[in-house]
């Protein structure tokens, strides 16, 4: 994430402008290559974080090792497995890197001591909200949207979405076969064409 998507962020969050520099000496990076683990499943999630490049997919596998997407990750994405970082209990599911990235993280004890700071206390709060807004919006999309409304909006929300991502990433992230997944990029091609 270039400096200026971090101070964007800030400046969203209407934190003090000397917030960032104080983010920056707070936050440790955690640099990882592609298919490295941010977190597995049943390990005890130690960082809450800020993307900073690349991007990573949050998973759930059953007992066919077959995955189901839950979250897709890039550069600005909040990430954490954050109920297992709140408690301190195992994760329930992977965080796994789909291409080389680095990550601001703010480790468990860090976050502790850090809470003292009202701005601090803002950025978690923040934090906090959106990933329960992202939790949300998408379990909306998925009850009322059919599978073409769901794409639509995901292209609207993310658009490199599908440079970042293979095709069954993204469509497991949909709860849609990757056949489906093609045929409405099909029909999206033919009808700007038409």
């Amino acid at each position: 994430m270039p400096n200026q998507d971090l101070k964007q962020l800030f400046e969203k969050l209407e934190l003090p402008v000397e917030f960032e520099n104080e983010f920056k000496n707070k936050a440790e990076i955690l640099s990882l290559q592609k298919n490295d683990f941010f977190i597995k499943e049943g390990d005890v999630c130690s960082y809450i974080g800020i993307v900073k490049s690349g991007s990573l997919y949050s998973f759930f596998e059953d007992d066919n090792t077959d995955i189901q997407v839950n979250e897709l990750y890039q550069a600005s994405s909040f990430i954490s497995s954050y109920r297992s970082f709140l408690s301190q209990t195992p994760s329930p599911a992977n965080f796994k890197a789909n291409m080389d990235s680095e990550i601001y993280v703010i480790p468990y004890e860090k976050y502790l001591s850090l809470q003292k700071s009202i701005n601090w206390l803002t950025f978690f709060k923040t934090f906090s909200d959106a990933l329960f807004v992202r939790k949300c919006l998408k379990e909306t999309a998925l009850m009322n949207f059919s599978t073409k409304k769901r794409y639509e909006l995901l292209i609207e929300q993310r658009r490199s979405i599908e440079q970042l991502f293979p095709q069954y990433i993204i469509a497991s992230y949909l709860k849609m076969r990757p056949e489906t997944l093609s045929r409405l990029k099909s029909l999206d091609l033919h009808q700007e064409k038409v």
